[in-house]
């Protein structure tokens, strides 16, 4: 990924946002769900109960890609009409400001 991109992902899901939440913040759940692979470290950054939660992602351990970025996963939870959820995964690059005297952006890496 460069600077610029982010993968996002939406969907609705047939689950109200507080057992979407739960399933995001509850360790064994969450590792069901997205951290099957013991090598990724993942912190919260900031949360909103049963709405958003960002964790920053890093690969990590004997087999981490070097060089690898960081990045932040961002889940927005809404909820629909009828009962569930509306589901939004955004998967981004850290960027972090050049010195004041540049006008890029660097990405942070490991």
């Amino acid at each position: 990924m460069t600077d610029t991109e982010a993968l996002v992902f939406e969907c609705e899901l047939d689950a109200p946002p507080e057992k979407v939440w739960r399933a995001l913040t509850i360790p064994e759940y969450l590792a069901r769900w997205i951290k099957p692979d013991q090598n990724i470290d993942l912190a919260v950054v900031t949360s909103e109960e049963n709405r958003s939660l960002t964790y920053s992602w890093r690969e990590a351990g004997q087999g981490a890609i070097v060089g690898a970025e960081d990045s932040l996963v961002t889940f927005e939870l809404t909820p629909t009409n009828d009962g569930g959820t509306w589901f939004r995964l955004t998967h981004e690059p850290v960027t972090v400001p050049s010195a004041a005297n540049s006008n890029q952006t660097m990405l942070l890496v490991a």
